[in-house]
């Protein structure tokens, strides 16, 4: 057993570890924290000589200015009709109508038919709400259908002539006619 132990060089040969000697360091003599703040503010606070101080601004008791020499009194309303009027001069208006002439005309159409939509729906609503109206509609639109449709389908030559009269009409409608 005795061969299978290593040896430390900083070990006694009881066990004990040697530690090396520590030189004494000399340290300052802690002041208090008190002082030591003091001391630290006094240096960030040192002010620069008068000398170096620059000028205080002085504070103007009154203040005055000058309107531009123009032809009226100025401001900013004057400002923005002059910008207007210079803005129309340049005719960018008639510019500006003739690009959005289109999408205008299509939203026009469109709240247009929107209007109609409601109305028609609201005049079938306040039909349907009164009693034996609808009936007595259905049943107008089964008479016509037999006194005026059906005769005009039998014959061959009345569906042409009630068909063309249709296209006719459809093209006239569309602008082609």
């Amino acid at each position: 057993m005795a061969d299978d132990t290593i040896t430390n060089p900083d070990t006694n040969p009881d066990g004990a570890v040697q530690q090396p000697v520590e030189q004494p360091v000399e340290q300052p003599v802690e002041q208090p924290v008190e002082q030591a703040v003091e001391q630290i503010v006094e240096q960030a606070v040192q002010l620069p000589a008068p000398e170096a101080a620059p000028p205080e601004p002085s504070i103007a008791a009154t203040l005055v200015i000058e309107p531009e020499p123009q032809s009226g009194e100025g401001g900013e309303w004057e400002l923005l009709l002059g910008k207007l009027r210079q803005w129309l001069d340049q005719n960018e208006l008639n510019n500006l109508w003739a690009q959005a002439r289109k999408p205008v005309t299509i939203l026009a159409g469109l709240v247009g038919l929107l209007l109609v939509v409601r109305v028609y729906s609201a005049v079938l609503g306040a039909l349907d709400s009164l009693p034996l109206v609808p009936g007595l509609l259905e049943l107008a639109g089964v008479v016509w259908a037999v006194r005026y449709g059906i005769p005009k389908l039998l014959r061959s030559s009345e569906r042409e002539r009630l068909l063309g009269g249709l296209s006719q009409s459809w093209k006239a409608f569309r602008g082609k006619a």
